[in-house]
C-alpha cells in the first residue's frame, strides 16, 4: 500500500512539474508576443545626464521622450561599478556583461567583446541571421568602433582635436597634446576596438557619422529599408556627450544636444507609424553615464536612466540590466544562456 502511494505521489509530482514548464513556456510566449510588438528599436543618448533629463521632461520640453514615457515608463539606473565612460557603458549595455568581465576597463584599455556575447548575435541565433535584420549606426567613431588590431598613444590628451576628433587615430606623423609631465608619447596594442568581432554577424554597421541630423536622417532611411522585416536597431547618437566636452554640462549647448535626441525620436517614431511599424516596435531609450553639470567631463557620474514604450512595469537598475530585459521581452529564458549575464531583467 505504501509503494502504491509513492508512485501516486511521483506522478503527481511529475504532472505538476510538466504542468510549471508549460506554463512557463506560455509566458515567455506571451512575453515576447503581446501586443504584436515584434521589432525593437534601442535609442542611445550618450552622456545623457539623468537629472537635465528629468528637468527638461518636467517643463514640457522633451514632448517626444515623454509621449514614449506616457506609454509606457521611465526609471533611473546606475552605474555601481565600472568607469563612467563610453566604451565599457555601451559594452554593458549591449551585453548584460560586466566591463571586468569584458575586458574593456575605460576608454584606452579594451578589447573586442568575444564573439556571440552582443545582443545583436542572441538575437539572431535565436530567430535565424537570416529572419531579424541587425542594425548598429553611431555618431562616434572611437568608443563605439570596430576597427581591428592598432596602437593607441595611452599618455595624449584624447579629446585633442588632431588626435581624436579629426583622425580617431594615433600615429607618429601627428602632433598631440600630452599628459602633464610626459614628455614621449608612449604606445599600446590593442587586438581590436569593442565590435571588431560583432561587426561581422551584424546586417548593417556604420559609426563615426557625427551629429544627430546625420544619425536621424540614417535611422529614417533604414526604417524604411527594412520596414518588411523584423528588426533590432541600436541608434547611437553623440549628443549631448559631445558638446559637452567642448561647452560643458550645464550649458545651451548641452542642453540643446538633448533637445536635439529629442526630435530624432519624434521623426523615428512618425516614420514607424508612417509605415505600420510602430504597434508592432518595441522602443527602449538609454544612456551610457550621466554627465558633470559644472564641467566638461563625466569622471564618477553614474545615474542614468531607462524609458520604454513597454506597458510592463519595470524597475530601477542599472546599465547592465538592459540587454537581459530586452532578451527576458523577446522570450529568452535567461537561465539558459550559457555564460551567466550579470546583469537582470528589469521587469518586475
Amino acid at each position: 500500500m505504501f509503494g502504491v502511494n509513492q508512485k501516486k505521489i511521483r506522478l503527481i509530482l511529475l504532472v505538476l512539474a510538466l504542468i510549471a514548464l508549460a506554463a512557463g513556456i506560455f509566458f515567455n510566449y506571451l512575453l515576447a508576443n503581446s501586443s504584436g510588438r515584434q521589432n525593437m528599436l534601442l535609442v542611445g543618448w550618450d552622456g545623457a545626464e539623468r537629472s537635465a533629463v528629468y528637468a527638461l521632461l518636467k517643463n514640457g520640453s522633451l514632448p517626444n521622450l515623454q509621449k514614449l514615457i506616457d506609454e509606457g515608463s521611465v526609471v533611473g539606473t546606475t552605474i555601481t561599478k565600472g568607469k563612467t565612460e563610453t566604451k565599457p557603458g555601451w559594452a554593458e549595455i549591449l551585453t548584460g556583461y560586466d566591463s571586468e568581465t569584458l575586458g574593456i576597463i575605460s576608454n584606452e584599455e579594451y578589447k573586442p567583446i568575444p564573439a556571440g556575447y552582443t545582443i545583436f548575435e542572441r538575437l539572431e541565433e535565436k530567430y535565424g541571421a537570416d529572419n531579424i535584420v541587425t542594425v548598429f549606426i553611431t555618431g562616434k567613431i572611437n568608443n563605439t568602433g570596430a576597427r581591428g588590431p592598432h596602437r593607441v598613444c595611452v599618455n595624449c590628451i584624447t579629446r585633442d582635436a588632431l588626435t581624436f576628433e579629426k583622425t580617431g587615430w594615433w600615429d607618429d606623423t601627428i602632433e598631440a597634446t600630452l599628459e602633464e609631465g610626459a614628455t614621449e608619447r608612449r604606445f599600446e596594442d590593442r587586438d581590436g576596438e569593442p565590435y571588431y568581432l560583432t561587426k561581422n554577424a551584424l546586417d548593417f554597421y556604420e559609426s563615426g557619422l557625427g551629429e544627430a541630423q546625420n544619425v536621424g536622417a540614417l535611422a529614417l532611411e533604414l526604417l524604411r529599408k527594412y520596414k518588411d522585416r523584423r528588426f533590432f536597431m541600436f541608434i547611437h547618437f553623440e549628443e549631448p556627450d559631445e558638446v559637452g566636452h567642448v561647452y560643458g554640462g550645464g550649458s545651451e549647448e548641452y542642453t540643446q544636444g538633448i533637445l536635439d535626441d529629442d526630435f530624432w525620436l519624434g521623426e523615428m517614431v512618425a516614420e514607424l507609424k508612417k509605415n505600420g511599424l510602430y504597434d508592432r516596435t518595441t522602443i527602449y531609450l538609454t544612456t551610457d553615464h550621466g554627465f558633470n553639470p559644472k564641467g566638461k567631463d563625466h569622471r564618477n557620474q553614474p545615474e542614468t536612466f531607462f524609458a520604454t514604450n513597454d506597458s510592463r512595469e519595470i524597475r530601477p537598475g542599472s546599465r547592465l540590466d538592459i540587454t537581459p530585459t530586452i532578451l527576458e521581452r523577446t522570450g529568452f529564458d535567461l537561465k539558459e544562456i550559457s555564460s551567466a549575464l550579470d546583469g537582470k531583467s528589469l521587469y518586475r
